[in-house]
């Protein structure tokens, strides 16, 4: 199924959500901001409801708040978000990555050999907006085949928020190139078909990419976002 026939076949506020996510990645809407109805059903042009579905869509996925009688706001993350995300990523990932194992072929091995290629390319170009992007790629490629659905279900939704949350925090990255480094390290060790190597350099690569390159010790005040009321 292309691409196109996909969007055409997704709901009209799902088609919303998807935007409006586009647009907190690419911070067009800033963490803490209020998402106002009114204002988003002129910009969309559509209804009021529509917005409402929308908006309870991210709200479902964690990306934004509904505070009682103060309206709708994009969702903060602190060190503790941070935390979290990773304890549930290390989990999953290296569960599912080793599952994945025994049903990686050649064919799967040039896909990720793909998505690597591009990252360097993407390093050397120092466009992390694009780095992101080929960072779900990858993950998601592998998990998708470990073939058991509630595990990538429960990725997918993690997945929203990690992208969301790296897209954040370029400002706190040293290197392009450390970045596709630590993926194309990660292509080498699935490809030994070792479970316990694998396992191994998917929690170093997940506690290197999300601690280490994040630069968490020029946080202050153990906030990586500051709160906005």
């Amino acid at each position: 199924m292309d691409d196109d026939h996909s969007i055409l076949q997704k709901p009209l506020s799902q088609l919303i959500a998807d935007q409006l996510k586009k647009k907190i990645w690419n911070k067009e809407i800033e963490f803490g901001e209020r998402l106002l109805e009114s204002d988003l059903a002129e910009s969309f042009d559509v209804s009021r409801s529509t917005i409402r579905e929308a908006l309870k869509i991210l709200e479902i996925e964690e990306l934004v708040i509904s505070k009682a009688r103060k309206g709708t706001y994009v969702a903060t993350f602190t060190e503790k978000d941070l935390d979290e995300i990773i304890e549930l990523r290390t989990l999953i990932e290296t569960t599912a990555f080793s599952k994945a194992l025994p049903k990686i072929e050649a064919c799967h091995f040039n896909a990720l050999e793909k998505i690597t290629k591009e990252m360097k390319i993407k390093a050397q170009a120092q466009d992390w907006k694009a780095l992101f992007d080929l960072d779900v790629q990858f993950h998601r490629y592998v998990v998708d085949l470990c073939d058991n659905s509630r595990i990538i279900k429960i990725y997918d939704s993690l997945q929203v928020q990690i992208r969301t949350f790296l897209m954040h925090l370029d400002q706190y990255y040293s290197s392009f190139h450390s970045f596709y480094e630590e993926h194309q390290a990660l292509l080498e060790a699935l490809k030994t078909k070792d479970s316990s190597v694998v396992k191994e350099k998917v929690k170093n690569h997940i506690v290197y990419v999300e601690e280490k390159i994040l630069g968490r010790k020029e946080v202050e005040d153990d906030k990586v976002i500051p709160n906005q009321k």
